[in-house]
């Protein structure tokens, strides 16, 4: 899944003339982080979250990682705008809880920004978040995949150009 989800970062770009000037709103943070810990109460759901505090520790072990390791550098690179992380993981629930937090994720994005929406026969995932065409940072990205039953938050800014770097070497 990695691979598709750094495929389609590459192709962020090229959509990027395609959407209109008052595209959608920005994600709602509060929605989604209010969704997720209602989430976390439920049988077979598995929640990691990073906040600030979170994200400065793993970017200070990626720090002393990255003097010998150039992956580890290119990784750093990527996370250097990101401020909080949040994986929601639902594949372990029951059938029902898991349409519950398929509605209650497409309520909450509804709205959003849909930078790209790939399609593999039955299953879907969309990205959502705020392309700045000047900087070519991607900010508060959400990739919901509803058919793998997960959700990714990466809330901050993300370059393209370090994801593209990371991509090639995949």
């Amino acid at each position: 899944m990695r691979r598709i989800i750094l495929f389609f970062l590459l192709l962020l770009p090229l959509a990027a003339p395609a959407r209109e000037p008052a595209g959608g709103k920005a994600v709602p943070k509060a929605k989604i982080a209010a969704a997720i810990s209602e989430f976390r109460r439920y049988e077979g759901v598995e929640v990691v979250r990073l906040g600030r505090v979170g994200t400065a520790a793993v970017k200070t072990l990626m720090r002393a990682a990255a003097q010998d390791d150039p992956d580890a550098r290119e990784a750093l690179q990527l996370m250097r705008g990101v401020r909080n992380l949040a994986v929601l993981d639902y594949e372990d629930c029951a059938p029902a809880v898991r349409e519950k937090i398929v509605r209650r994720l497409d309520q909450a994005l509804d709205g959003s920004e849909l930078l790209m929406e790939a399609k593999d026969g039955g299953s879907a995932m969309r990205m959502f978040g705020i392309l700045d065409e000047r900087t070519d940072r991607v900010r508060d990205f959400v990739i919901h995949a509803p058919g793998d039953c997960s959700l990714i938050c990466i809330f901050g800014s993300i370059p393209l150009d370090a994801v593209a770097k990371m991509a090639s070497n995949d």
